[in-house]
């Protein structure tokens, strides 16, 4: 509870201060309470290039796309309503439905915030230029592109003009809706197979066998804080070679915790022994040291750096798994969703009856939105402690 207080004041205090400040902003900057958009034409050029060379080629991609955003919808709107009859009824089945908010459901720490930056920028980025590209390879213009701020949610946009949307054929229009979340579903593909063959990505610079494992965070107030530090590389504990994460359980599953152990590490390129008392795991009854690991990948050059890896595969690993769910959760027919859009023009098109299609829009937009909502709220109330990262 305290860490909302705390998260709710730093919320209000910054909202506040952005709005006794909105008149010494520039005019492309609108701020209001709790929403803040940032509207620019800088990159209209660069989108008109994209959309204009290569124009049947997107077209075919973006066709593709509404199989693909239908598909996709059906799918997600089945794993939220399965998952939502786990949470009510079978909770050992259900998985956490939540949005990402840092300290409070995202670790707070910078390995995950530095992922979880870099995985927003490529989804937000890939998404709306994807909108705009379309938007000129169907002839439609582009007004404005910007970025934008809902509370603690960011966000990017590319404004095509209205009147010329709303005159495009339905096809067109589709196309345009689908684009964004397509373009999520297709980074997260090319993310899965870069990752689904890591060390060959790492293969130019590091060897592909791990031969040891690396810290990359070190938990505060444990037995490895001010011993061990990020980066270190354990090889061995009592002379028995750790060459990765199961090693490392298996030697410490044979020493009874509180043991005062040797530890073998690379520390800046040398090596050494370091004296180590083994604590207690909070979770069993095996040793603990307090630490998070990586498998360590020997550098072929003195160049490369020993973590490198770890951020190059960890960030493919957060893109794949936020552009894909952000991507499917986009194609849902909840208001202010791409989906949402994308559902009308396919329910006017195969209804034709202004009426009917209106009564099963509204059906579907709000029996989806409370679906999420759903999710989201009994996920708090089941899973009250759980943290992305």
């Amino acid at each position: 509870m305290d860490q909302w207080v705390v998260f709710l004041a730093i919320v209000l205090a910054f909202w506040s201060i952005l709005l006794m400040a909105r008149h010494f902003l520039p005019k492309s900057v609108e701020v209001r309470p709790f929403y803040l958009i940032w509207r620019t034409t800088k990159f209209n050029a660069l989108i008109e290039r994209a959309g204009a060379k290569l124009r049947p080629f997107w077209k075919v991609i973006w066709t593709i796309g509404i199989a693909v955003s239908i598909g996709g919808s059906i799918y997600i709107t089945y794993i939220l309503a399965r998952n939502l009859f786990f949470l009510f009824f079978k909770t050992e089945g259900a998985s956490p439905v939540s949005l990402l908010i840092p300290g409070i459901t995202l670790s707070p720490t910078f390995n995950t915030l530095f992922f979880f930056g870099i995985s927003i920028v490529v989804i937000l980025v890939s998404h709306e230029f994807s909108h705009g590209v379309a938007a000129r390879a169907e002839g439609i213009k582009v007004k404005s592109t910007g970025l934008l701020l809902l509370a603690i949610i960011p966000g990017a946009f590319v404004e095509p003009d209205e009147e010329d949307l709303k005159k495009a054929k339905k096809s067109s229009q589709a196309r345009v809706y689908a684009a964004g979340s397509t373009a999520n579903i297709i980074i997260a593909l090319i993310a899965l197979a870069l990752l689904t063959n890591g060390t060959l990505v790492i293969s130019p610079l590091y060897n592909t066998t791990p031969s040891g494992v690396q810290i990359t965070e070190v938990v505060p107030n444990s037995p490895a804080e001010g011993v061990l530090r990020t980066w270190d590389v354990i090889i061995s504990i009592n002379d028995s070679p750790i060459k990765n994460a199961i090693d490392l359980e298996r030697v410490l599953k044979e020493i009874p915790p509180n043991s005062s152990v040797s530890i073998t590490i690379i520390r800046g390129g040398e090596t050494f022994p370091v004296d180590f008392k083994l604590g207690q795991s909070p979770t069993s009854n095996s040793s603990y040291i307090g630490i998070y690991t990586y498998p360590y990948y020997q550098p072929k050059y003195s160049f490369a750096p020993s973590f490198l890896p770890f951020y190059i595969l960890g960030a493919l690993s957060w893109i794949y798994i936020l552009s894909l769910n952000i991507g499917l959760i986009n194609i849902m027919p909840v208001t202010a969703l791409d989906g949402d859009k994308l559902a009308e023009v396919m329910i006017n098109f195969v209804f034709k009856k202004k009426n009917l299609s209106e009564k099963m829009g509204q059906v579907l937009r709000w029996s989806c939105l409370l679906m999420l909502v759903l999710n989201i709220s009994m996920s708090f109330i089941v899973f009250p402690s759980f943290r992305f990262g």
